[in-house]
């Protein structure tokens, strides 16, 4: 990881600190105490509570002991756990449709193809939101579990199933509303087919609503303790991101938006979607055992969930003014579906092949060996722990030179730099205007007064504002050709953060927030 500067930059980018960076507040900065350190915390849209919060603050506490590389550790620890979590998510929704323990010899290839196409994804850089917290990936990890419990629920009827089902639901829907649509799209899918060409009498209908009773008493409650959530005004969750009303966005309806957004989707996606196809394909025509009827569910639910779901979210974001080309198509992390589809229709496929010996032998070879070369292409790179890149080194090394220790950057500097920086450096978090960015950060830390702002990184913040609020400045220097401004002003820097009180108290005004 630290050998390939790419890939490490963008594992250690701003958004995956962010838990990171709480993690400091709470427990690592001299003083830290919980009851204070959030006060003021403003968070993200999504939560995140599960897995991504637990999963992450209990790994860092495992690495607590070490001086170096813990951050590091951390962040790749994560990453393996988050993978390994989600192939045995599979494993577990295919055994409840099988009724019957998946050997250890079928399960050891479904997660050798899954370890293969880790191991791709991360030798390509591709799809690397999965791996990481805060970015949606939590949901892949959960899905197939929430649904385990819920199809178990469907044929069982139990207790221990009911609450399985709507705490997993409540759980999982408050940490990230995207599970929704996620889950309920392929589910409901299903029963609505089967009530339409199967059995459509009310008496079936009756007993659908009845199975999603839990479901829909998680989702409830969960909306309702969010909304508890929004209101408090020691940690700022902010909501949802808000789409174009209703209204403005039908007056902008460009149908080249949508389809712009369409093909770019299929371009940036189109191995997972012809390969889900294809799969699909071969599924229909391989020979079926006794269980292959139980996984009909789990093949059109990954196939749903692969190609029907993404096709969902992009009519959502034309509908709302959403699509084009600067639309949410661009932002894979909120089509990592298509990726579960993919792995999810592939393990059946490997659980029908498992019964022809040839077919199982050269299937398990292929995926040893591309491990194998796998392992060895990353060994061949080079190995390295510590993530200190030539900019922050520069950055630190201009940090004692000048005795730096507070400074005005951008959103994609701060994160990194409070928490690699070996000089302690804490930078806080504009926009280019000098704005203050709210989420993400700590309101605290652009109120305190001491110390001044002593520098400023001119990338992605407007100099001329700088220059305006902070003064001129004494020097400046340059890293990776980005400007660096270093002041001796602490009267402006006091002007200015004068202004940031004022900003926030209108700020928590407008929202409710006092």
């Amino acid at each position: 990881m630290a050998v390939d500067p790419r890939l490490a930059d963008f594992f250690y980018n701003s958004d995956s600190l962010f838990f990171s960076v709480i993690y400091q507040e709470l427990f690592l900065k001299p003083g830290a105490n919980f009851l204070i350190s959030l006060k003021g915390f403003g968070w993200t849209p999504a939560l995140y509570f599960f897995p991504d919060l637990v999963q992450y603050f209990a790994l860092r506490t495992i690495f607590l002991s070490l001086e170096n590389g813990g951050w590091e550790l951390t962040h790749l620890s994560y990453s393996a756990f988050q993978w390994i979590f989600l192939l045995f998510g599979i494993l577990f929704l295919l055994q409840k449709f099988t009724k019957e323990k998946i050997s250890y010899e079928i399960s050891s290839l479904v997660l050798s193809f899954g370890f293969l196409i880790g191991i791709i994804l991360i030798l390509f850089k591709q799809d690397l939101f999965v791996f990481l917290p805060g970015f949606h990936g939590g949901n892949l990890v959960v899905l197939c579990w929430a649904w385990g419990f819920f199809f178990h629920w469907e044929e069982y009827n139990s207790k221990k199933s009911f609450v399985l089902v709507a705490g997993s639901v409540f759980l999982f829907s408050l940490s990230d509303l995207l599970f929704i649509p996620y889950f309920l799209i392929p589910a409901l899918s299903l029963h609505l087919f089967d009530w339409l060409f199967k059995e459509r009498s009310v008496h079936r209908l009756q007993k659908i609503v009845y199975t999603y009773f839990p479901v829909f008493l998680g989702i409830v409650v969960s909306r309702i303790v969010f909304q508890i959530l929004r209101k408090n005004s020691f940690v700022l969750f902010p909501g949802t991101a808000a789409p174009k009303k209703l209204g403005e966005a039908i007056a902008g309806w460009k149908w080249e938006n949508f389809f712009h957004s369409f093909y770019y989707l299929c371009k940036e996606n189109w191995i997972y979607l012809v390969l889900i196809i294809f799969l699909f394909g071969i599924l229909k025509f391989l020979p079926k055992k006794k269980e292959g009827a139980n996984l009909n569910k789990p093949i059109h639910l990954f196939l749903i969930l692969g190609i029907i779901v993404p096709f969902v979210f992009l009519l959502y974001g034309f509908i709302f003014g959403l699509t084009g080309k600067s639309g949410i198509q661009g932002i894979d992390r909120y089509f990592g579906e298509i990726l579960l589809g993919f792995l999810g229709i592939s393990a059946v496929c490997i659980l029908r092949i498992s019964y022809i010996p040839i077919a199982k032998f050269t299937f398990g070879c292929l995926c040893f060996l591309g491990i194998l070369f796998g392992i060895y292409s990353s060994y061949s790179k080079g190995l390295g722990l510590a993530h200190y890149p030539t900019k922050l080194a520069c950055l630190d090394e201009l940090a004692d030179k000048h005795h730096w220790k507070r400074g005005v950057a951008s959103f994609w500097y701060v994160r990194p730099m409070r928490i690699f920086s070996k000089k302690v450096l804490e930078p806080d978090d504009y926009l280019y205007d000098l704005m203050l960015f709210y989420w993400q950060n700590n309101l605290n830390w652009f109120e305190r007064e001491n110390p001044p702002y002593t520098f400023a990184i001119i990338d992605g913040v407007d100099e001329k504002i700088v220059r305006k609020k902070l003064g001129e400045p004494i020097s400046i220097s340059y890293c990776d050709k980005v400007p660096i401004y270093t002041f001796e002003n602490p009267e402006k820097s006091l002007e200015f953060i004068k202004e940031n009180q004022g900003k926030i108290d209108l700020w928590k005004f407008s929202t409710s927030r006092y």
